[in-house]
């Protein structure tokens, strides 16, 4: 008798609109887990390993480079420029093509090159969509000029500040859009930026900043990142975990 009229109480509320229905409840259960990394692989220098689910590069600015990435199995790649060596693509996204497919990309000049100083710096996003679950993710890589912050060269500091304003005004029109966005990058500077809507995740044993620094977007994850090996680069690969 109670079993039915437990029944019965719970046909009534479904009915009336107060209790999710059976696929919304799997929906609502269903979170999204997935691994994210970033290295600058020093010109393409640096061995590509599958660090992540999605990974930013930097520099990958050779044939070397592209190459090797090029190799890696299980992945998919988004490189927007026209020619295999536009400075845009050196800075390369990469997923598991297993898991996860391309809804949507950009590409944003945040300021043109100079020789003998910097090539031009871009930002590049894509959009993906979790093959199991169909949650979306917008995943963020960018490579800020070097030396603006190091007391050498002062005079590329508003170079350094106009492509941190063009990170911003991407990342607010991603969370525009209500998708969790995660921000990878080398940043050529040792300090956590104030990102609206972005935590900074630290590094675990690791004291202060580095300048290769993951951004997750408030609520889906706390980190810490975790520094990995140099793997021929001079920098080392970090990574970390979202929920979404």
């Amino acid at each position: 008798m109670l079993k039915l009229l437990s029944s019965a109480v719970l046909s009534l509320l479904l009915s009336l609109g107060l209790m999710p229905s059976a696929s919304e409840q799997t929906e609502l259960l269903a979170v999204t887990t997935t691994t994210v990394a970033t290295h600058n692989t020093l010109y393409g220098q640096a061995t590509f390993r599958p660090l992540a689910d999605v990974i930013g590069w930097q520099e990958v600015s050779t044939a070397e480079g592209h190459s090797k990435l090029g190799a890696m199995e299980f992945y998919d790649h988004f490189r927007p420029g026209a020619e295999r060596l536009d400075a845009r693509n050196s800075i390369a996204i990469s997923w598991r093509r297993n898991k996860y497919e391309k809804t949507g990309d950009g590409s944003r000049i945040t300021h043109g090159g100079e020789a003998g100083v910097t090539p031009a710096r871009f930002v590049n996003w894509v959009v993906l969509k979790n093959l199991e679950t169909g949650a979306k993710l917008a995943f963020v890589n960018t490579h800020y000029i070097s030396g603006a912050w190091n007391g050498e060269h002062p005079e590329r500091q508003e170079r350094w500040r106009t492509h941190n304003a063009v990170v911003r005004e991407v990342v607010a029109e991603l969370r525009g859009r209500d998708l969790p966005v995660v921000l990878v990058g080398d940043f050529n500077r040792a300090l956590s930026q104030d990102i609206p809507g972005m935590n900074h995740l630290r590094t675990a044993g690791v004291d202060g900043v580095p300048i290769d620094q993951i951004y997750v977007s408030v609520g889906i994850g706390t980190g810490p990142a975790e520094r990995l090996e140099k793997f021929g680069s001079d920098h080392f690969a970090y990574t970390a975990t979202v929920q979404y």
